[in-house]
């Protein structure tokens, strides 16, 4: 069996191991435009801050590596440029030789990926521009740092890398003003739970312009960018990052006739199986499905990425494996505040008609008499028929990610709110008290649902 992968990082690497283990005999082969295949790319702002002390810790395998423990073709610098389903044939542009050849496959993975939005306004290509993707955009930004004069710094987009970046020029002494489109910080959540962000990182020096849009890059003659937004104001930075968001890469897809779900990504089913046979897709470039709603979802998450390859990568080696879906759960850490959601929102929940309430709880991380002890907010939705929960938002600065867990597990286990305080959670002083918030949402809720 003749098994090809195109892209590789989280899905395409999840895709060739599992597809390995599931049959060792397969020749596999992974196709990468790029020079890199296995890295942390949740990982980069930390590495612009000097938090991961070197590119080397970001970095899984090695294309060598790789191809010598799991026994793949590994060909970096390679560019598929069209897929011929009829065929079972990839045409491919060797980018080091410019010299194109057929492959052909009995099995293909589309882990193509997707790239940054990069929106149409004058001066978006001045190279003191910056996108964040790939590791080596984050070499860009780092060596652009080390090589100029730069004190301040302007972010377009508030959503994770925005807020990510936002701490991790901070960390580096520089400036940052953080531009975004929407009347708030971090669109994932409700208004009133990022008020508490923007709070904070206005407390650490950050200027926040809400409600604003760049409309130009534009440099002046001391060579810094000048960036008019809307309402007539400028902002002046050395250095601007522009991540208002990413879209799959499909045009391969497309040409070759496979179906785009309502989200914009690759159509996919449990199996991760295209609309064309022997196709599968998997990770940035396909969808998923709601687990709530059981809508066509497009959540692009390394965590996603890795369950989805993992998938395809079995099925396609002759597997029978599934991918129930997800409850697009994230978090995401902005100097000592950690932000987190998973399952529905309140404006998803309105426009899916959910007869819902919402609950919102101010608690203590641990016990009140321990050290150290903050306050923790979370706000979660119940449904008013089943008191089933339906999503969930927390901010604090610790413990954060222990109640985000257990309320996913809650939410994919379809848990009411009584079944939230019933959870045995583990408790000592130190890490929670002997309600925990997590159960008290529960008991608020229940109340509520009852009154």
């Amino acid at each position: 069996m003749k098994i090809a992968i195109i892209g590789g990082v989280a899905a395409g690497t999840s895709a060739a191991a599992k597809a390995r283990r599931e049959n060792p005999d397969a020749e596999i082969v992974l196709f990468e435009k790029d020079n890199h295949i296995s890295y942390a790319g949740c990982g980069l702002p930390y590495y612009i801050s000097g938090t991961a002390e070197s590119r080397e810790k970001l970095i899984s395998f090695t294309p060598r590596e790789f191809e010598k423990k799991y026994k793949v073709d590994v060909k970096t610098k390679h560019r598929v440029t069209s897929i011929s389903p009829q065929k079972n044939k990839l045409n491919v542009n060797n980018l080091s030789t410019q010299k194109s050849k057929e492959h052909y496959y009995d099995r293909l993975i589309l882990a193509s990926g997707a790239r940054p939005v990069k929106p149409e306004i004058p001066g978006i290509d001045n190279p003191q521009v910056k996108f964040l993707r790939t590791l080596n955009d984050g070499e860009q930004i780092k060596k652009f740092l080390r090589k100029n004069k730069v004190h301040k710094t302007a972010i377009i987009g508030a959503g994770y890398i925005g807020l990510e970046m936002a701490e991790a020029f901070s960390s580096c002494g520089l400036e940052v003003t953080l531009i975004e489109k929407e009347q708030q910080v971090f669109p994932q959540l409700s208004k009133d739970m990022a008020d508490i962000i923007a709070s904070h990182l206005q407390q650490k020096g950050v200027r926040v312009r809400c409600a604003k849009t760049a409309a130009g890059f534009h440099q002046n003659k001391n060579n810094k960018l000048e960036i008019p937004i809307s309402g007539g104001s400028k902002i002046r930075a050395d250095l601007a990052l522009v991540s208002v968001g990413i879209s799959p890469r499909t045009e391969l897809a497309e040409k070759a006739g496979i179906k785009l779900g309502p989200t914009g990504a690759v159509s996919i089913n449990e199996k991760m199986e295209t609309s064309v046979k022997n196709i599968y897709a998997a990770g940035d470039c396909a969808e998923s499905r709601d687990l709530i709603s059981g809508a066509p979802a497009w959540v692009p998450l390394g965590s996603t990425a890795n369950k989805q390859g993992r998938t395809a990568g079995g099925n396609a080696a002759g597997g029978a494996f599934k991918h129930r879906g997800i409850l697009k759960t994230a978090l995401t850490k902005t100097f000592e505040l950690t932000a987190a959601r998973t399952g529905l929102s309140e404006a998803e929940a309105e426009k899916l008609d959910y007869n819902y309430i919402s609950v919102k709880i101010q608690d203590s991380d641990h016990a009140g008499y321990y050290p150290g002890t903050e306050k923790i907010h979370i706000k979660g939705l119940f449904d008013k028929d089943s008191h089933r929960l339906l999503g969930a938002e927390i901010i604090g600065k610790k413990g954060v990610d222990k109640r985000l867990d257990v309320l996913c597990t809650a939410l994919y286990s379809g848990l009411t709110a009584d079944d939230l305080y019933q959870l045995d959670l583990g408790y000592a002083p130190p890490y929670s008290s002997p309600k925990d918030p997590a159960a008290v949402l529960g008991m608020v809720a229940q109340k509520k649902l009852n009154d």
